[in-house]
């Protein structure tokens, strides 16, 4: 007797169900992984914003603390608009010399295209260099002066050995307190200064009124009107400010003492957050106000002649905000994510000035 065979399988629906679950939970899968996929990007993108902003709040709030610091509580002297020069700031309305004071406000000056809404704020902050010349001032004892645009400070022997040229001195007496950038070295105790430097701060000592050189000696020594009384001393200090470009970068920017780069590098930026959206910075005054320029005076606009440049020396603390977007658009509210971070720092070395 034959045996009779069967053939046994999947009918075709079989398969199509089959098939139109498997894809179902492959889809399920793949959805769920894509969920995850973007969260994860949110949550770098994310971190990574934190970090930029607080990087940044960092590096101002160390440069707040150390505002002041052993440099002179008045401040030092630079010509007639050099300080709104070198920092964008509006001209002031006079023709006295400036204060280069330990902190310098600039309240809403920069365009930004992250958010063309705003203006951006500025910071300066000077403060002395103690690591220099194993902490030691540099004693000045006399000066030669060489021609109308040129004076040596004489140190005594080996005085100058560490000094170097484009370094940023404060040269203080008992008649005056000056900002000057060494543009030579001559010898172990012979440091030059001329006109003509990088950041055009010092001045001629043809020059009259307070278009002359402060670094003249007083002769005689009793006369003490735009002249310096040697014995005096140079103390090699820091000048650093804070910005942001117009396309969100926030700028770190250092005048002088860039020793080994040309005389056209010694004003450096040196980036160090970007995508900052916004820089807004309010000062905690010695009478407790709360100012956005103290400089602005009564009439609270910047270049007047009601300007109060010396009430920068009366801040005993600063409010940073600043706020960072995502270099990228958020993939679930289809915009750019912003965090602002905020942080107060004490002004505790504004008030001294030893040293």
């Amino acid at each position: 007797m034959k045996t009779e065979r069967k053939e046994g399988g999947f009918s075709i629906i079989e398969m199509m169900i089959t098939m139109a679950i498997f894809l179902v939970v492959i889809g399920s899968v793949y959805g769920l992984l894509q969920v995850g996929f973007v969260d994860r990007n949110r949550a770098s993108r994310q971190a990574n914003i934190l970090k930029n902003a607080r990087i940044a709040l960092h590096l101002i709030g160390r440069d707040a603390l150390n505002a002041g610091l052993s440099y002179h509580r008045i401040g030092g002297l630079l010509p007639n608009n050099a300080v709104p020069r070198l920092l964008n700031l509006p001209l002031d309305a006079d023709t006295n010399r400036d204060f280069l004071t330990s902190i310098i406000a600039g309240n809403d000056i920069f365009p930004n295209n992250l958010k063309p809404s705003v203006r951006t704020d500025t910071i300066s902050f000077v403060y002395r260099d103690l690591s220099f010349n194993g902490g030691n001032t540099i004693s000045l004892t006399d000066a030669s002066v060489v021609s109308s645009d040129t004076i040596d400070l004489i140190t005594p022997s080996g005085g100058a050995t560490n000094a170097k040229p484009f370094d940023l001195y404060l040269v203080e007496s008992d008649s005056s307190q000056v900002v000057v950038m060494v543009t030579e070295v001559l010898a172990s105790n012979r440091i030059r200064v001329s006109t003509g430097d990088p950041l055009e701060i010092n001045q001629s000592l043809s020059g009259t009124g307070s278009n002359v050189s402060l670094l003249r000696k007083c002769n005689p020594p009793t006369i003490v009107d735009n002249c310096t009384t040697y014995v005096a001393s140079a103390k090699r200090i820091f000048w650093v400010a804070y910005r942001v470009l117009n396309d969100g970068t926030l700028v770190r920017i250092t005048f002088g003492n860039n020793t080994g780069a040309s005389a056209s590098d010694q004003i450096q930026q040196m980036p160090i957050a970007y995508n900052v959206q916004d820089l807004q910075i309010q000062y905690l005054m010695d009478d407790g106000r709360v100012l956005d320029d103290p400089i602005a005076g009564p009439d609270g606009i910047r270049g007047t002649v009601d300007d109060t440049p010396l009430a920068m020396n009366d801040v005993r603390q600063i409010n940073i905000s600043i706020t960072v977007q995502s270099p990228e658009v958020d993939e679930q509210t289809k915009a750019f994510k912003t965090i602002t971070l905020t942080a107060s720092f004490s002004t505790r070395n504004v008030i001294y000035d030893a040293g």
